[in-house]
């Protein structure tokens, strides 16, 4: 189990190699790149290097009800000629649906009403037209509004009413609120949806063309992928006068490789150690028996590069755990079953033949706890047989259980502490995590013995819970004046310090109960 170390690299170059320095860079594929500039409005106007525009060009294209014969083979096909076209082919016919769906609605209101046109407001005395679709009964109510009021015509119940009025009536003085039906007449509204139509049959037909390259668009995807991160990562770089810059993170083992892909482009190639304020990436390195664990730790969190790698300790832990609460030898074997049938599946990718090794052992995991639970798909075997015998573990006993959960829990939080201090930078923070696991293996001692041990116990995690106020502050301890400063800094701690290493001691504890 290991973080890969890694090394700081800085291509420097000359624009007009630019271009080819980003290829040959990603060709080679080690090295993870840092952004030098920021460029937060340009990045934005360009895909993540997913090859979103591509891929949404593609699917639009498939999707065609009516395709056409697909090109097999063209020297001249011009990948980004076509996304562009299917992308703009895309957007034009969903705006034009959407138009020819608002003229649709328009017309429905306006219909109603029949064909006019709206006379100069000069001809009228600067008189506007007001629109009201009155239920029979309430038309009195309109009319008393003291209005020019003109019935147009009634159609199933309702009164289509005209208000001639300067300014629209007040909303209260109204039965119902007035219709907004625009400005255009019914024959206008018409024949703009005519043109729409014809549009989109236009778009239609345009549609199925580009339908001819789908073939030739999904071969060249990975492409248009690998373009979308070379223009992204084009402005990355910091570019000044006829030079420019480019940095990332390669593996230490991959330096000499660099070096050479450096020579061969012309460039000129810085390789450091990572600064204590650098931040670099986390690469997991496992054997491949452990290697789903890399999977398991980045679905929570990763770890940071000068921290240590759990991905072993969560790979067993969650093998194990998936058992204890599974606890059914019946259903194990059903899903060792069901994985062995389906293995074939899985074979394809990587990730997928980790998943299934991982899957293996939650069988094996889960069969084993209900063999020793005495578990069969929910049933309990009695008597005297091979596999009543088999049990050992009594689910029924609420007290044993709570110490196995316990002991489990204490487990993990030692575990963890001794690799911390393992990976410490110094004496201080190898004593901080000895006096966690100290404190932890002290409450354990006195739950266990159930007080028959409590001295020894208390004692033990006494000397944690000093270890971790001595060494634990912000003082680094690394002499005997620094220590009789860290002592001297706790004699004057604020109550809300000490607040805080209670808060510390008491969560750790937390987790050990939660355990």
């Amino acid at each position: 189990m290991t973080i890969v170390a890694l090394r700081k690299i800085s291509l420097i170059g000359v624009m007009e190699d630019k271009a080819a320095v980003l290829e040959a860079v990603q060709t080679f594929g080690g090295c993870h790149l840092v952004p030098l500039r920021a460029a937060q409005k340009d990045l934005e106007a360009v895909p993540s290097g997913t090859g979103r525009e591509a891929t949404e060009a593609l699917r639009w294209l498939v999707d065609c009800p009516a395709p056409r014969r697909v090109v097999s083979r063209d020297p001249l096909f011009d990948l980004a000629g076509v996304v562009e076209a299917a992308n703009r082919n895309r957007r034009a016919l969903l705006e034009t649906e959407d138009r020819k769906a608002a003229l649709e609605k328009r017309i429905r209101d306006v219909a109603r009403w029949g064909e006019f046109t709206f006379p100069d407001m000069s001809e009228i005395g600067g008189y506007r037209f007001w629109f009201y679709e009155v239920p029979a009964g309430r038309e009195k109510a309109v009319k008393a509004s003291g209005a020019i009021v003109e019935t147009v015509h009634r159609e199933g119940g309702i009164a289509y009413m005209v208000v001639l009025a300067p300014e629209e009536p007040p909303v209260d003085s109204m039965p119902v609120p007035r219709v907004h039906i625009g400005s255009h007449a019914l024959s206008s509204l018409l024949a703009q949806l005519e043109a729409v139509e014809i549009r989109l049959d236009d778009l239609w037909l345009e549609r199925r063309d580009l339908t001819k390259w789908r073939l030739l668009l999904a071969e060249n995807l990975a492409r248009a992928r690998d373009q979308a991160a070379r223009n992204r990562a084009a402005l990355e770089t910091i570019d000044a006068d006829r030079v420019f810059v480019m940095r990332g993170w390669a593996r230490a083992d991959r330096v000499a490789e660099i070096a050479q892909l450096a020579e061969r482009l012309g460039i000129a190639a810085l390789v450091e150690e990572p600064a204590p304020e650098d931040d670099p990436p986390t690469l997991l390195e496992n054997a491949p028996a452990m290697a789903a664990g890399e999977d398991l730790v980045q679905f929570y969190q990763t770890p940071g590069y000068r921290s240590w790698d759990p991905s072993p300790v969560v790979y067993v832990s969650f093998i194990v755990f998936f058992g204890m609460i599974m606890t059914d030898a019946g259903y194990g074997l059903f899903l060792l079953v069901c994985l062995f049938l389906l293995r074939r599946r899985f074979q394809a990718t990587a990730l997928g033949r980790r998943m299934v090794r991982l899957g293996y052992w939650l069988a094996v995991s889960t069969m084993a706890f209900g063999v020793a639970t005495g578990s069969y798909f929910g049933w309990q075997p009695h008597g005297g047989g091979l596999v009543a015998r088999a049990a050992f573990i009594d689910l029924t006993d609420i007290d044993a259980m709570m110490r196995l959960t316990v002991t489990i829990g204490v487990a993990h939080v030692v575990a963890a502490n001794l690799l911390n201090a393992w990976n410490a930078e110094n004496l201080a923070g190898r004593l901080v995590s000895a006096g966690w696991c100290c404190a932890a293996l002290g409450g354990l001692l006195v739950y266990l013995t159930g007080g028959t041990q409590s001295t020894a116990g208390i004692a033990l995690a006494g000397v944690g819970v000093a270890l971790v106020v001595a060494f634990g502050g912000e003082v680094r301890v690394t002499s005997l004046s620094t220590f009789a400063k860290r002592l001297s800094n706790i004699s004057l701690a604020q109550p809300t310090e000490i607040d805080d290493w209670l808060t510390s001691f008491a969560s750790n504890v937390g987790e050990i109960e939660r355990r």
